[in-house]
C-alpha cells in the first residue's frame, strides 16, 4: 500500500469512527512518510510498519472516549468505561492476558463489596420487618426503639459502604482505563 492508499483509506476508517481531529491524525502520519522517506524506506514498507488504518482508527476513537471519561465536565459513566475497556482489550490483545488473574481477583473483591453493602441494606429491611411481630408480642416500647435504631443504623452503614464501593469502583477503573490508554499510545506509536 502506497501513501496515497494508506492516507485515503485511514481518512475513511477515521470518518467512519467519527474521530476527532482527522487532518491533525493524517498531517502526523504524512509525517511519517517523509520521515520515512528521507531515511530510505519505501512508501509500501512505511504503511506496512504503521498498521492497519483501521486498528489504528479504533485506537484514536477509543482515545477520544477516554478523554470524555477523564472530562470532569461530563461526568462518569460506567457504560462508557467498559466501552473503553473492551475496545482497549481487543485493540491491544496482549493486556487481555497481562490483566486476566489480576483483573478476576479485583473484580472479585468489588463484587464481594458490593454485596456486602446490599447485605447491611437488606439487613437493616429485614429488621424493619420484624416490628410487627414485637407488636403481637406486647414487647414494651424499648425494644421497638432497640428495633428502629439498629435498622436505621444498619441502613447508614450500608449506604455508606455503597458510597465507599462507588469511589472505589471508579478509582479501579480509572486506573485501568490509564493504563490501558498508556498501552494504546505504545500501539499508536509503533
Amino acid at each position: 500500500m502506497n501513501r496515497h492508499e494508506f492516507l485515503r483509506s485511514l481518512k475513511s476508517e477515521l470518518e467512519k469512527n467519527q474521530v476527532q481531529d482527522v487532518p491533525g491524525i493524517l498531517a502526523d502520519y504524512e509525517e511519517h512518510f517523509t520521515h520515512g522517506l528521507s531515511k530510505g524506506k519505501t512508501e509500501d514498507a512505511i504503511a506496512e510498519g504503521l498498521g492497519d488504518p483501521a486498528t489504528i482508527s479504533k485506537a484514536y476513537k477509543t482515545e477520544d472516549l477516554i478523554s470524555e471519561i477523564k472530562n470532569p465536565e461530563t461526568g462518569f459513566k460506567l457504560s462508557l468505561a467498559i466501552n473503553v475497556i473492551g475496545r482497549l482489550l481487543l485493540i491491544a490483545p496482549f493486556n487481555f492476558f497481562v490483566l486476566f488473574v489480576p483483573g478476576v481477583v479485583i473484580l472479585a473483591l468489588l463484587i464481594s463489596g458490593w454485596a456486602t453493602a446490599l447485605a447491611i441494606s437488606g439487613v437493616s429491611v429485614a429488621i424493619l420487618s420484624v416490628l410487627p411481630v414485637l407488636g403481637t408480642l406486647s414487647a414494651n416500647i424499648w425494644a421497638w426503639f432497640a428495633t428502629i435504631f439498629t435498622s436505621l443504623g444498619l441502613l447508614g452503614l450500608g449506604v455508606l459502604a455503597g458510597m465507599v464501593m462507588f469511589i472505589v469502583s471508579k478509582f479501579i477503573l480509572l486506573k485501568l482505563i490509564s493504563y490501558l490508554q498508556w498501552n494504546l499510545r505504545f500501539v499508536l506509536e509503533k
